[in-house]
C-alpha cells in the first residue's frame, strides 16, 4: 500500500542502527597491461592510480547512513594508517565512530589489481584469530552504551574475527533486554 510505503520511509530518519562486525579497506589498482615478463610466464603491468573504498560491514553502515537512518559502526581496526582511512571515511558519512583498536592485527585490507575491468588478483594483509579477552570487553562495552538509542543490530561477519561467540551472545542478551530487531549478513 503507497501510504503505508511512503510512512515507512519517512520513519527511515528517525531510525538508529548499530552495525557490528569486520571493517575492510578495498583497494582497486587500475593497471594497464604493458607485455610478458621475460623470467617468468606472467603478465606485467604498469599500476595508473588506485583507490580505497571502506567494506565489510563499514560498507553496510555506509549504505544504512545514505539511506538517511542514523547509523553506529562497532568494530576492531589496526594501530595502523589505514584505520585513519576508516575513520575519516566514517566521519566524513556521519556514521557514529564505535572503532576499537587491536594492535596486533592489521585493519583488513584487500587491493585489487584491475586491467579493463578484470580482476586480474587480489592481496590480502588479515588476521582472523578471534579477539583476544580485553578488545572483546571494549566492544561489548560500545554495544552496551549504544544499544538504549538503537532500534536494531546489523550483525555483518566476515569470520575475521570480530564476532566471537561471547560478543555474539551479549548481542541477542541486549536485544532482548531493549526490544531490538536483529540482522544477519553473514559471510560464513
Amino acid at each position: 500500500d503507497h501510504p503505508q510505503l511512503l510512512a515507512c520511509i519517512e520513519a527511515w530518519g528517525a531510525t538508529r542502527l548499530i552495525v557490528l562486525g569486520d571493517t575492510i579497506v578495498d583497494q582497486y589498482a587500475a593497471c594497464e597491461a604493458i607485455g610478458m615478463s621475460a623470467e617468468a610466464p606472467v603478465v606485467v603491468v604498469r599500476e595508473l592510480g588506485c583507490k580505497n573504498f571502506i567494506g565489510g560491514a563499514a560498507v553496510v553502515a555506509a549504505h544504512i547512513s545514505a539511506l538517511g537512518a542514523q547509523c553506529d559502526l562497532v568494530s576492531v581496526v589496526g594501530a595502523d594508517s589505514t584505520a585513519d582511512l576508516v575513520k575519516q571515511d566514517l566521519t566524513a558519512q556521519q556514521i557514529g565512530d564505535g572503532l576499537s583498536c587491536d594492535p596486533s592485527r592489521p585493519t583488513t585490507f584487500k587491493k585489487r589489481y584491475v586491467v579493463e575491468n578484470q580482476k586480474l588478483f587480489r592481496v590480502s594483509r588479515l588476521e582472523e584469530h578471534n579477539l583476544d579477552a580485553a578488545i572483546e570487553d571494549q566492544v561489548i562495552a560500545k554495544l552496551e552504551q549504544l544499544a538504549p538509542k538503537a532500534q536494531g543490530i546489523v550483525v555483518s561477519d566476515f569470520v575475521y574475527g570480530v564476532v566471537t561467540p561471547r560478543i555474539l551472545a551479549v548481542v541477542q542478551q541486549l536485544a532482548k533486554k531493549h526490544k531490538l530487531m536483529l540482522f544477519g549478513d553473514l559471510q560464513c
